[in-house]
């Protein structure tokens, strides 16, 4: 599908009405005009997902909501999601929030997987964590897109993650993980998304941690050589939209963009990074050779973790917090 624009999204909605699906915006009212960013590049799933996602909303609504995706052209995840409060975009989809209650999140083994990782969601630590987003920076979560799993990228290779410590690596500006690698004897170094490639270029840091899709997309294995093959850590990018976007919505738009999020996410999202997998390794291969793609005792990784996790969980979200999560 090519990358969405106003025109494309004014076509699918006008192909919708065509089809049957009912009268025109045009005659039912205001059409709602949102403007969308994400720092990662078109070629993304998560910029994929999202092409995907809002031309179906203009479908089922008639063509009463049209969106506008910025892809990597707004700058970094902090500055889009702080650009809600102030009014600069209406949507947002990335990692970064900012709080505590999402952050923690991205520790490495703090989930089992990305099922579990939903279903802690879906529970009420997934509520609070909502609540706290909203409060912060007037924005409503319409829902959790499953990436897939996030990476470790080094120049030098590594067989065990004690061969990190002392390590300079590029970590996103979110607790959970910057936690993680301190944890683990190196030296994180906040950067942002779109700011990688050349602080790895310039030798600003010796790897990376990021999710896997993003990076292949960013071409990142061109200037750092070897990637872990095991999940270190669940990407989980949270789409938002503006309070004051939301109340633009009527009741009916809302709940087809809500009910349209959680019915393609699963598809067009989860598996679609699953799928994916395979195939952004096999570039990294092909790019740096077989022994660039690098496998450690996955097991380790998350016995290794557990002290950290279960911290931060009960810092964050109360004694028991941990075990609660763990149930799930």
């Amino acid at each position: 599908m090519a990358f969405v624009s106003r025109r494309s999204v004014l076509a699918s909605a006008a192909a919708a009405g065509v089809a049957g699906h009912g009268l025109a915006a045009s005659a039912q009212g205001r059409v709602v005009n949102l403007k969308f960013g994400n720092a990662g590049n078109p070629q993304t799933i998560s910029n994929q997902f999202n092409v995907k996602l809002w031309n179906e909303v203009a479908k089922r609504t008639n063509g009463g909501i049209k969106v506008e995706i910025f892809a990597g052209t707004l700058g970094g995840e902090q500055r889009l999601l702080e650009g809600m409060a102030l009014g600069t975009i209406d949507v947002y989809n990335g990692a970064y929030t900012g709080t505590r209650e999402f952050d923690i999140f991205y520790s490495p083994g703090f989930f089992r997987d990305a099922g579990h990782s939903k279903r802690v969601m879906q529970s009420q630590i997934g509520a609070q964590a909502a609540e706290v987003l909203e409060k912060r920076y007037q924005a409503r979560l319409l829902g959790i897109g499953r990436l897939g799993p996030w990476v470790l990228s080094t120049k030098k290779k590594i067989t065990s993650l004690e061969e990190i410590k002392g390590m300079k690596l590029r970590a996103p500006q979110i607790e959970g993980m910057v936690e993680a690698l301190k944890f683990l004897g190196a030296n994180p170094t906040p950067i942002a998304f779109n700011e990688i490639y050349l602080a790895l270029q310039n030798g600003t840091v010796d790897g990376f941690v990021s999710a896997l899709n993003p990076s292949v997309a960013g071409k990142f294995y061109e200037v750092s050589k070897f990637v872990l093959s095991n999940p270190f850590g669940e990407g989980l990018d949270k789409e938002a939209i503006s309070t004051r976007a939301w109340r633009r919505l009527n009741e009916q738009q809302q709940r087809i963009v809500l009910q349209t999020f959680e019915e393609m996410e699963a598809t067009d999202y989860f598996q679609a990074g699953v799928n994916a997998i395979t195939t952004d390794l096999a570039t990294w291969r092909r790019f740096n050779g077989d022994d660039s793609v690098v496998t450690i005792d996955q097991a380790e990784i998350t016995r290794r973790m557990e002290p950290l996790n279960k911290r931060l969980a009960e810092e964050v979200y109360g004694a028991g917090a941990w075990d609660r999560i763990r149930a799930l």
